[in-house]
């Protein structure tokens, strides 16, 4: 794919030479900034990081690829009845939000590089060649997203009203995408003018962690919101703001067009799809570029950060929350620093966040995707038949699966050499450092979302379910122990993911994910065993719940316990 652009661009090298452009220079440059970008972790690989360390060589067309099933994604939108105005306007709103969502999280290491002035700008290259590779990569970065992600929609208007109307919104998406990195950079402004760079880098990779959420969630829930929805009787007359949307611009614009129609606002909607870009991107040239490129430097790190003299404050006899936490999981003082160490790292590493903070949001995904897979009608028409059925048993057991990622995941660490300090200490017992870690993953990622469950079943089903609340938690938190006793017999933060180690778990991954499954079922047939009778249902409970927390007790003592000769070798 490099090649194909590096050609095309070869193509123009009669307009270079006379724009004073070294064209065998700007080759040379845009060669070795195309095979960064295929090794540099993108928005699409970096959940695979855990699976595999070996050189990337092909990132770009993992964007490319994903681009793409999102585009074909996009098409049922122009399955949903006949209103061409909202199909239309609907596709032009996702394509802008996905799009600027993308950029912002993929496309940053790209925008605030600064490498060229360390690398390039000593070396005998004209400042016009530097100037063009810059922008001709930016533009073969773009063209990396939209073109997979607007094809399978140009084709298909290409197909259904003709060439000339697919080409007129071929230029609609381009007048589009100019106008989304007028907001980009409007975003990364704002953000460097409210916050210091360390904390915008924090703010992308929680944008990271939304796109993540949003493909995975586009991936399971659209096609069954789109087949129960009313959406493609909305009309949108009724609702006066969407006059003011761009993307309703753009949809008027391509419809006045493709007919012919250009009578009342229509020559408005193609005025302002139009001017409204190109005048969006004088502004980021004229406007932004020169306070943005004065944030690079400090985002880049070549400038030092003001640092602003405060004071501290001693309160005596006040310790830190989660020092207060692991003081009361424990009495063990091994096991509380190992609390507090996890609790620590986890909330300062961008990776570590990346990879655990989306199963968060992947549960309620599952949930809301196994709620829609039955044929209780439309949403609304499922949401009121909600309380008459037991999903709340899934929505628990399903919440497992947030420690089994955030468990799985602490074991591994870039840093993972700092772990000498576990051998160089007196520790007699590994066994209580690992409790201490499963304690603060518990705690910090998995009680939490339990609460919010628990209070979301309660408002939904009624304080009825208490009790199976109840025994859920306990079968969880036997569930993940289970779970750590097989899969965490690493210290934490210890070792370096490699091949082996991932081929190695995945069948342990495999087995574990019956064991939820096996729990839950039997839960899930104790709600068709004597529900009739309180009574009997209560003793039922509470005889599985003495078998669980006894099975609990005893997998903790003995995982305490672990000694050095069981622990796995890095």
């Amino acid at each position: 794919m490099n090649k194909f652009f590096l050609a095309l661009i070869s193509l123009f090298n009669p307009l270079w030479k006379k724009m004073g452009v070294n064209v065998n220079q700007l080759r040379a440059i845009l060669d070795v900034k195309l095979k960064m970008d295929d090794r540099r972790p993108n928005a699409y690989t970096s959940m695979r990081q855990q699976q595999q360390n070996k050189p990337r060589k092909n990132g770009s067309w993992a964007i490319v690829l994903v681009s793409l099933l999102m585009g074909f994604f996009y098409l049922f939108i122009f399955m949903m009845g006949q209103n061409l105005i909202l199909q239309f306007f609907l596709w032009f709103s996702i394509f802008m939000v996905m799009m600027s969502i993308t950029l912002i999280s993929d496309f940053t290491s790209v925008l605030i590089d600064v490498k060229d002035n360390y690398v390039i700008l000593p070396r005998p290259v004209n400042d016009k060649t530097v100037v063009v590779s810059r922008l001709l990569h930016i533009m073969i970065h773009i063209s990396k997203i939209v073109g997979p992600l607007a094809l399978p929609a140009f084709v298909y208007i290409c197909i259904r009203y003709g060439i000339g109307p697919g080409c007129w919104f071929g230029v609609l998406v381009v007048l589009l995408s100019m106008f989304c990195i007028f907001l980009i950079n409007t975003v990364y402004l704002v953000a460097l003018k409210l916050t210091t760079p360390q904390r915008f880098k924090e703010i992308l990779n929680y944008l990271q962690i939304i796109f993540s959420i949003i493909v995975f969630a586009t991936y399971y829930l659209a096609p069954k919101l789109v087949q129960k929805s009313q959406l493609a009787e909305l009309n949108l007359a009724d609702y006066p703001w969407v006059y003011f949307m761009p993307t309703y611009w753009f949809a008027g614009a391509y419809l006045s067009v493709a007919s012919l129609d250009f009578s009342g606002l229509n020559i408005l909607y193609i005025l302002l799809a139009i001017l409204v870009p190109f005048f969006s991107l004088w502004l980021v040239v004229r406007v932004f570029a020169p306070s943005f490129n004065r944030k690079l430097a400090m985002l880049s790190g070549s400038e030092p950060d003001t640092v602003k003299t405060k004071k501290v404050r001693t309160v005596s006899g006040k310790k830190p929350f989660y020092k207060t936490l692991a003081r009361l999981s424990s009495k063990n003082r091994l096991e509380q620093l190992s609390f507090e160490l996890v609790w620590m790292i986890t909330g300062r590493s961008r990776e570590f966040k990346l990879k655990v903070y989306p199963s968060l949001a992947y549960v309620v995904v599952y949930f809301v995707y196994f709620l829609f897979s039955g044929k209780q009608g439309t949403p609304g028409e499922a949401w009121a038949k909600l309380p008459e059925t037991n999903m709340f048993i899934l929505l628990i057991y399903i919440s497992s699966f947030v420690f089994v990622t955030a468990i799985s995941n602490i074991t591994y660490s870039d840093k993972f050499k700092a772990a000498w300090v576990y051998y160089a200490a007196p520790v007699k017992v590994p066994g209580e450092l690992l409790m201490g870690a499963f304690k603060a993953t518990l705690v910090k990622f998995f009680l939490p979302f339990y609460i919010l469950i628990a209070l979301f079943s309660i408002s939904v089903w009624g304080f009825r379910i208490v009790p199976d609340l109840l025994l859920g938690l306990v079968n969880v938190v036997l569930i993940n122990l289970v779970f750590a006793a097989i899969y965490l017999r690493k210290l934490p933060f210890s070792a370096q993911l490699n091949i082996k180690q991932g081929a190695g778990t995945f069948l342990k991954g495999l087995l574990i994910l019956a064991i939820p499954g096996g729990i839950g079922f039997a839960h899930y047939g104790l709600r068709f065993i004597g529900t009739d009778v309180s009574w009997a249902y209560t003793v039922m409970v509470v005889f599985f719940g003495l078998i669980s927390l006894s099975a609990l007790y005893l997998l903790y003592m003995r995982y305490k316990e672990t000694s050095w000769e069981k622990l796995e070798v890095s």
